[in-house]
């Protein structure tokens, strides 16, 4: 296999940010401020976010980790590492511009590092607190570099839906945040309810993207012992993000509202395709009896509404004619180790090895230009 030799721009449409230490616990409202999101060491576990109502969970994966991946070296166990082994990058922008010239990344889509698991807790208006907080301090991160950071603002997922509408208009209309981020997972209002319809709408008048990232569930309890570990993030990552795609597109909001975009994000796209195969095929065989009936296949729906994100997915980029060249954009997942930073470039020439010229740049830079905002190079 030869290795494509683009030398063009790159955006990434999936990275990260590693909230400030003190980030909640000093911003939040004093209502909340006992309650706040922090991070403390833990016997045996290492620094760790504590969320309320959640199990603690370590911070090795949000970002310390990726110095072992950089240099090569065999990552330890996760109860080693602390919050100061993170690349400043992670809550310093200017010292995150560094990073991204060092990958040849010209500007990233940013979203929620530990944050990512906060909406997890069962408690709705703490929930949307933790929200606001956050989308505050992402405004100011990303302005500190406007044309190369584009903020995506947490929604809460909870509570009535006219929060989660009212804080989309402050984080794009105020803050000047680029996207909205919504769980993948979402227990209490599964996606295919009409309750979302009011945030569609708004965010459809807006031309805002609605973003799922991966998240939102705990892990199932029944998964345990031998490989667990490995078990639940390979078979999660597929499951999650498959999960609001079919309950947008069954539940019948893209014909409803066939201006808005979804895009899913950080769960590959190898799958896609698969995916949207079958769903073709139950709609081809079954949509006389299906309620809401489709006026479309699910795979038209798709390729006019959503898009999907990956960091290293040879398969995905192989069978990018069926899952649809303008749908598709890479991200380098900065600074989690499962994304590719530093070595964005070599990932790239691997993973698009015999791809043409134009359609490579058109998923590792244009497409995450078009969709967010970023000024296009020549």
């Amino acid at each position: 296999m030869s290795e494509t030799n683009y030398q063009g721009p790159l955006l990434s449409a999936d990275s990260h940010v590693v909230e400030p230490r003190d980030l909640w616990v000093k911003r939040m409202d004093s209502k909340w401020r006992d309650r706040a999101p922090r991070i403390e060491s833990l016997d045996g576990l290492g620094d760790c976010m504590l969320v309320d109502g959640l199990k603690p969970r370590p911070l090795a994966f949000e970002g310390p980790m990726i110095e072992f991946k950089a240099r090569g070296v065999e990552i330890p166990k996760i109860t080693d590492f602390r919050y100061e082994d993170t690349r400043p990058g992670g809550w310093d922008p200017d010292a995150r511009m560094q990073d991204q010239d060092m990958d040849g990344v010209s500007g990233e889509v940013i979203y929620p590092g530990v944050g990512l698991f906060v909406c997890e807790t069962p408690d709705a208006e703490y929930e949307y607190a933790v929200c606001r907080t956050y989308n505050d301090w992402l405004a100011e991160f990303c302005a500190a570099h406007p044309t190369r950071l584009k903020g995506a603002a947490m929604l809460p997922g909870k509570g009535p839906i006219e929060w989660a509408v009212a804080e989309a208009e402050r984080a794009i209309g105020k803050l000047g945040l680029a996207a909205v981020m919504l769980p993948a997972t979402n227990t209490a209002q599964p996606y295919n309810q009409p309750v979302w319809d009011a945030l569609w709408a708004r965010l459809e008048e807006m031309r805002v993207v609605a973003t799922f990232h991966l998240g939102g569930t705990s892990f199932p309890a029944h998964i345990r012992g031998p490989g667990a570990s490995g078990s639940l993030v390979c078979g999660g990552k597929f499951q999650q993000l498959a999960e609001p795609l079919n309950l947008v597109i069954w539940g019948g909001a893209p014909m409803r509202f066939p201006n808005m975009k979804w895009s899913l994000v950080e769960g590959g796209i190898g799958w896609i395709a698969a995916v949207l195969d079958l769903m073709d095929h139950w709609w081809n065989d079954h949509k006389g009896w299906m309620k809401p009936r489709l006026e479309e296949t699910p795979s038209t729906y798709f390729h006019r509404n959503f898009f999907a994100t990956f960091e290293d997915d040879r398969a995905g980029v192989r069978t990018r004619d069926i899952i649809g060249i303008d749908n598709i954009m890479w991200g380098s997942d900065y600074p989690h180790t499962e994304g590719v930073w530093p070595f964005s470039r070599r990932q790239v020439g691997r993973d698009f090895a015999d791809c043409p010229a134009d359609q490579t740049r058109k998923i590792v830079y244009e497409n995450v230009a078009r969709v967010f905002g970023f000024p296009i190079a020549a």
